[in-house]
């Protein structure tokens, strides 16, 4: 359509259009920055017109997407998780928390060589971490918090973890107390990076090309993800990498290795 003959609202669309690539979501603060010399009033309102002709879709709080719903970023589901993940997920249903497991239960399907065997991300509101951690090593269960960290530096220890329990708040980033891809891609990264999980930084990096390779995930809930596991700094810069050029990458390379050996 020649865009002299588009009206406000198409104009806008269009515009945003350019931006939401391979079923990518924009989130309102985004989508604010598209159109700077705009009222927010207005803004608001287009996407409100939008949403109600059915040509744009509100995913989330704040967010919005041409699909009406993102349904590759679901987990497989209670039925597919390993049996210690199941047991787990029963037990803490008898608690008043908000929790969901993550990690790799929540990433079947994008992980070529799945282990039988290992530890269950939990992620639970802070006021019930203490808790949920006596309740389960009543369970004969190895159970570790982000603070005990620096017991990972016992290898035989290390093998034999059954569940890494991190606190999270925001629970939105789930669906029937399992994590979609977005969070369940973060908190794995976190317990490889941090607190020494069992899969290799190759597997990790194979996962993320996989999620990325089968538009398993969307960049406004990636970045959602890693805000509330508080490593937004470095997500940003992961997902904004492929737009570097090679001399870019080169020169971070130098720096990156430059800071290691200083």
């Amino acid at each position: 359509m020649n865009k002299e003959n588009m009206t406000g609202d198409e104009k806008f669309l269009s515009e945003i259009s350019k931006h939401m690539n391979n079923g990518d979501e924009l989130s309102l603060k985004m989508i604010y920055s598209l159109f700077p010399e705009m009222n927010r009033k207005t803004i608001s309102w287009r996407l409100y017109s939008l949403v109600q002709k059915g040509k744009l879709y509100r995913t989330g709080h704040g967010i919005y997407s041409l699909n009406s719903n993102n349904e590759n970023n679901m987990s497989a589901g209670y039925e597919y998780m390993q049996k210690k993940s199941k047991e787990i997920y029963d037990i803490l249903t008898e608690y008043g928390y908000d929790f969901y497991i993550s990690g790799m239960d929540s990433l079947v399907g994008e992980i070529l060589h799945m282990p039988e065997n290992y530890p269950v991300i939990i992620i639970v509101e802070e006021s019930g971490v203490k808790e949920i951690q006596e309740v389960l090593n009543e369970k004969d269960m190895i159970v570790l918090t982000e603070k005990d960290r620096n017991l990972l530096e016992n290898t035989i220890l290390k093998n034999k973890v059954d569940v890494i329990l991190l606190r999270g708040k925001d629970f939105s980033l789930a669906t029937d107390n399992i994590s979609l891809k977005e969070k369940g891609f973060i908190d794995l990264y976190y317990a490889v990076t941090r607190m020494e999980y069992g899969i290799s930084v190759t597997e990790l990096s194979r996962i993320y090309q996989s999620l990325n390779r089968n538009h398993s995930i969307t960049m406004a809930k990636l970045k959602a993800a890693a805000k509330d596991r508080g490593i937004s700094v470095e997500i940003n810069w992961l997902i904004e990498m492929n737009k570097a050029s090679e001399k870019t990458i080169e020169f971070m390379s130098y720096q990156i290795m430059g800071d290691k050996w200083s």
